[in-house]
């Protein structure tokens, strides 16, 4: 059993190599250069892809906007702990392909949900009414569902590379 108390942390512990990714200023300086159009919806005031895991602000972004991402990135992480252990718990014996969007889902929620903070302390911060903090909301939800979705992948293959292992007794 205590390999099953593993996956969870593994996977949350997965979920961090996204952020880590773009919290890279070159890399994200080469996104930029290679493709600008995932970068369109941050143009209309969305957050951008991920949180990024970053120890100094990126650009001339103020403290408390890493701040937010930091915050951010323990959302994402929390959530998908969440999400895996409760898959583990209802389905401890899941085949491959079920623990693999198990792990996708759980990125692609943690992922909608880190998108609030980093979209609701801008809109507190630039002093817009309640229809731009449900506007702002709005579009951090969709797209962190969307780059969740799309990154989810990561915490998938995570999360089956800890199954395997995982033997459950009868």
């Amino acid at each position: 059993m205590n390999l099953i108390r593993n996956i969870p942390a593994v996977t949350a512990a997965s979920a961090l190599l996204p952020c880590l990714l773009f919290g890279s200023a070159g890399f994200l300086t080469r996104l930029g250069a290679w493709s600008a159009w995932p970068m369109l919806p941050s143009a209309l005031g969305a957050p951008f892809a991920v949180p990024a895991l970053s120890i100094v602000p990126i650009g001339e972004q103020p403290w408390s906007a890493l701040t937010v991402e930091l915050v951010a990135v323990a959302v994402l992480v929390a959530v998908v702990w969440w999400w895996t252990a409760r898959s583990v718990r209802r389905r401890p014996d899941a085949s491959a392909g079920r623990a693999f969007f198990a792990g996708w889902a759980a990125f692609a929620l943690g992922a909608m949900a880190s998108g609030a903070p980093r979209a609701l302390v801008p809109a507190w911060e630039m002093g817009l009414g309640p229809l731009g903090w449900y506007a702002l909301l709005a579009g951090g939800l969709v797209t962190g569902l969307l780059w969740g979705s799309t990154l989810g992948w990561v915490c998938g293959v995570a999360r089956v590379a800890v199954r395997g292992r995982v033997t459950v007794a009868a």
